[in-house]
């Protein structure tokens, strides 16, 4: 008998915690417990803002701050031909809306998670473009990506990439453009050198959210400046950047680091060492990776949650594998402490990439757009990876909807 995949994912869980629970006895220490959540104030209504430039507002009115602050972070919005051509003939079908493009139904399934989150970040990995649109190697995609993430609910995404500069500086430019045009928030990648030196900053009513991006490498190519693209995965350099935002106001900080082996379940050593002094630093209240197309661990070191490959969100390998098929997405509620805001609690939902059309489709629940028998095997992969470094037990959460 199939076992229903809610019922699945609480026992798959709970197998993986008992034996750490019958370790570890009375004796846990209270760094690897789950902190207490109070009750979850009103949702904040959020302004997607170009990086802070003034560092004005006053402290006192803390008390005046929800809180509460919750965030989803999505993997790679990596668009290979076949979602190009899939989102034409949706486009087609519904009447274009005035598109040539309608990316809506591969992005239907992750609608309720981002509406379930205060604020929500892809990493949108590959540049904005012109017809004729190009994949793997150098990509350009259609601007209907951007309006359509944000049409979901979508408040900014990360542009720092190894695919930052396929499009040269003028694919940068595009892209950021675009993002502006519907009021998205952005960082990774700049228009003027001012705007690279202002702390990125977004503003979710009164809560300043700092997100320190950056890529390990543009494949090999050079931007036309050195302030054009965040890169580089000094541990040093980020911390800087982490501080800075402090200074200009930030009362969260996150990093989104762009790193890793593609097409693996584990994190590099260097990645590991990476996250681990991002997390020492006590810098960044939360860390999370992409690029491999693969999910990755998530562990908790230190008292700070790093997740260390988010996988794909969409995407469509000319060879597919079932890593590359697979991802996660995670939500992180910050709970405020006076001053200080740390993540009080994290959530996870796994989905799959179904084959034709492609969309998503979270493998947590019997609600599914893959068979059951796929969605259950989906699960218990991903969960074991997931829980390599023992995220359940340290307090990692399945993300249900209400």
């Amino acid at each position: 008998m199939t076992i229903p995949l809610p019922i699945r994912f609480a026992a798959l869980t709970a197998s993986l915690m008992l034996p750490a629970a019958l370790l570890s006895g009375c004796n846990a220490s209270p760094n690897t417990q789950p902190s207490a959540v109070p009750p979850p104030s009103a949702a904040p209504e959020l302004e997607a803002t170009q990086p802070a430039t003034s560092t004005d507002s006053p402290k006192e009115t803390v008390n005046e701050l929800p809180q509460e602050l919750s965030l989803m972070v999505t993997g790679d919005v990596l668009l290979h031909p076949q979602l190009l051509d899939e989102a034409a003939t949706a486009a087609g079908k519904t009447g274009g809306h005035g598109k040539d493009f309608d990316f809506k139904p591969l992005l239907a399934g992750l609608k309720p998670y981002v509406q379930d989150a205060d604020a929500a970040i892809c990493n949108l990995e590959t540049p904005i473009g012109t017809p004729p649109y190009s994949g793997y190697p150098m990509f350009t995609v259609p601007s209907q990506i951007v309006s359509d993430l944000a049409d979901i609910g979508y408040d900014g995404c990360t542009t720092a990439t190894n695919h930052t500069v396929d499009a040269g500086t003028k694919g940068v430019m595009r892209t950021l453009e675009t993002l502006a045009k519907h009021e998205m928030f952005s960082t990774g990648s700049y228009e003027s050198e001012k705007d690279s030196k202002q702390p990125p900053i977004m503003d979710i009513k009164g809560v300043k959210l700092g997100v320190i991006a950056t890529t390990y490498s543009l494949n090999g190519m050079s931007a036309d400046t050195d302030w054009r693209v965040d890169t580089g995965v000094n541990p040093a350099k980020l911390i800087d950047r982490a501080k800075s935002a402090r200074q200009g106001g930030a009362d969260i900080v996150v990093a989104a680091v762009h790193e890793g082996a593609e097409y693996t379940n584990r994190p590099t050593e260097a990645q590991r060492k990476l996250g681990r002094a991002l997390a020492s630093s006590g810098e960044f209240d939360f860390i999370y990776m992409h690029h491999t197309h693969s999910v990755l661990p998530i562990e908790k070191y230190k008292g700070t949650w790093i997740v260390y490959g988010l996988g794909n969100s969409v995407a469509k390998h000319a060879t597919p594998t079932i890593l590359n098929r697979e991802g996660i997405s995670v939500k992180a509620t910050f709970t405020r402490d006076g001053e200080s805001w740390d993540v009080s609690k994290l959530q996870w939902v796994p989905h799959q990439l179904s084959k034709a059309p492609v969309t998503w489709c979270q493998v947590a629940t019997s609600q599914t757009c893959v068979t059951e028998g796929d969605a259950n095997a989906s699960l218990e992969r991903t969960l074991k990876t997931v829980d390599i470094y023992d995220a359940v037990e340290h307090g990692l959460e399945e993300w249900t909807l209400p």
